[in-house]
């Protein structure tokens, strides 16, 4: 029997063995289901539009066909809350910042730990960003080649604060951490994170980091 208040996640990638392992790692977790995978990006836009799972788990390339970046463009598309977690690889290649672009909330290696796949599709479920999950995204951009571009004009105003915050959210360090850091509650931290967020226009942490980059905040 199906518990109808379990996560429903559905995978995209294009190799079944990878589709398989994450099948069965998630499906062990209590208040976890796991829909039939789907092979490519053109299935995934037909799958979310029938059963609109809680959380994709998207492949970036899947060749020949539509790619991780244009599946997610589609999705959100349709359903601007979708909560997308792009799956890479130890090598991944172009197309994540785009597909942070295009709303993608977190980007996890395939090769990552369990606990690291189980948490991050718990958090994108609730909405909850941790930095933390984000910890390895500017060295996985900085591989991809898929460098955002400088923006020269109209650059936001950060105050010293706003500024320290921004350098520590990049690195990846947790609310905890960055608390003990600057030295103030996790609650004002997470304020200056909701600041920068207005201040970047960004909509997640993930296009936070990529806005940092962008503006030149911070450098890989």
């Amino acid at each position: 029997m199906t518990d109808s208040n379990a996560i429903s996640v559905l995978i995209v990638d294009d190799d079944p063995w990878v589709t398989l392992a994450l099948t069965q790692l998630l499906s062990a977790e209590e208040g976890i289901s796991v829909a039939p995978p789907a092979f490519s990006g053109e299935t995934a836009i037909d799958v979310y539009r029938a059963a609109t799972p809680d959380v994709v788990l998207m492949d970036l390339s899947m060749p020949p066909g539509m790619t991780g970046v244009e599946a997610t463009q589609q999705i959100r598309r349709f359903d601007p809350n979708a909560r997308i977690v792009i799956l890479t690889t130890t090598a991944p290649g172009p197309g994540l910042a785009r597909a942070i672009h295009a709303g993608a909330m977190a980007v996890i290696d395939k090769t990552a730990p369990p606990r690291v796949v189980v948490e991050a599709v718990r958090a994108a479920a609730a909405f909850e960003e941790d930095p933390l999950l984000l910890r390895g995204l500017m060295a996985e951009i900085q591989l991809s080649g898929d460098l955002p571009p400088a923006h020269h004009t109209h650059l936001p105003q950060l105050t010293p604060t706003e500024l320290d915050t921004l350098h520590l959210i990049c690195a990846g360090n947790s609310y905890k951490e960055m608390s003990r850091e600057l030295g103030v509650a996790v609650s004002t931290v997470k304020t200056h994170a909701s600041h920068l967020r207005e201040k970047l226009q960004a909509e997640n942490f993930a296009g936070l980091i990529l806005r940092a980059l962008e503006y030149k905040f911070i450098s890989l």
